[in-house]
């Protein structure tokens, strides 16, 4: 797949303050954020496809709140890594994993992490 981040949206447009710095999350996102992540652990335990875990509405949920919960997914993704680049990917536009990465999950995370801070997201 090719790189997409040169014409992904920047970290600042998301949620910029008026001194233009990255505003945090609001509290409420990330209350909704945590209960939805912790949903798809549980309806994704069990799962060994990608597709189907991306799949789940607890997931879609989690995009559906949009390109705010790029720094939440980042953060977790830090923390724990996990299938979240399939979210990662429809709300930035990028898709930074090189093809020699594909299905090394930690690798994925860290290079997914790095693209992060690279594009101003504070996680």
């Amino acid at each position: 797949m090719s790189n997409l981040s040169e014409t992904s949206t920047p970290a600042s447009e998301s949620l910029v303050g008026a001194d233009g710095n990255q505003s945090p999350p609001p509290i409420d996102l990330e209350d909704r954020f945590r209960k939805l992540v912790a949903q798809w652990k549980a309806e994704s335990l069990f799962l060994s496809s990608s597709t189907a875990m991306a799949e789940l509405p607890s997931y879609q949920n989690i995009i559906a709140l949009g390109p705010p919960v790029v720094p939440l997914l980042l953060r977790e993704l830090n923390r724990e890594p996990d299938h979240w680049f399939w979210a990662l990917k429809v709300l930035t536009g990028a898709d930074p994993i090189p093809e020699e990465q594909r299905g090394k999950i930690r690798e994925m995370a860290k290079t997914w992490v790095q693209w992060g801070r690279e594009h101003g997201y504070r996680f």
